[in-house]
């Protein structure tokens, strides 16, 4: 079974461990998005396992498509985007109403087709980098 260790950064030791519950899922990123809860990309599986860090405890699976890899999330909202290797694309899933805590509300997925096999995805807010008019 494939486990994710959880660190204290402040201690930098190892204070529990998730079991994920996919063996040989391949776990290539975590991404924070909040309430304790972390995404965790299993590429072999083709999946996003939400772990609450609460409860030491994988709460879903999302199914995302062929290799996701990289994770990043839009701050201004619950959009997650993830680097999909196998489908040279990058999926979009918008958790917004999702409890991630449970299998409660279908998060609303698309993707976008971005070419040769990507392994990173960022999030950049281009409306905060631009001067204010006045």
């Amino acid at each position: 079974m494939d486990v994710l260790p959880v660190v204290d950064v402040g201690s930098g030791r190892v204070v529990g461990s998730v079991g994920l519950p996919l063996p040989g899922g391949g776990p290539a990123s975590v991404l924070a998005v909040g309430n304790g809860f972390v995404l965790v990309t299993l590429e072999r599986a083709g999946v996003v396992a939400v772990v609450d860090l609460l409860e030491y405890s994988v709460t879903r699976l999302i199914p995302v498509g062929g290799g996701p890899r990289g994770l990043a999330a839009d701050p201004a909202d619950r959009t997650v985007y993830i680097a999909l290797a196998r489908q040279r694309s990058v999926a979009v899933v918008d958790l917004d109403g999702v409890d991630l805590s449970n299998e409660d509300g279908i998060p609303q997925f698309e993707d976008i087709a971005v070419g040769a096999g990507p392994s990173g995805v960022t999030v950049i807010r281009t409306d905060l980098l631009l001067p204010e008019s006045g």
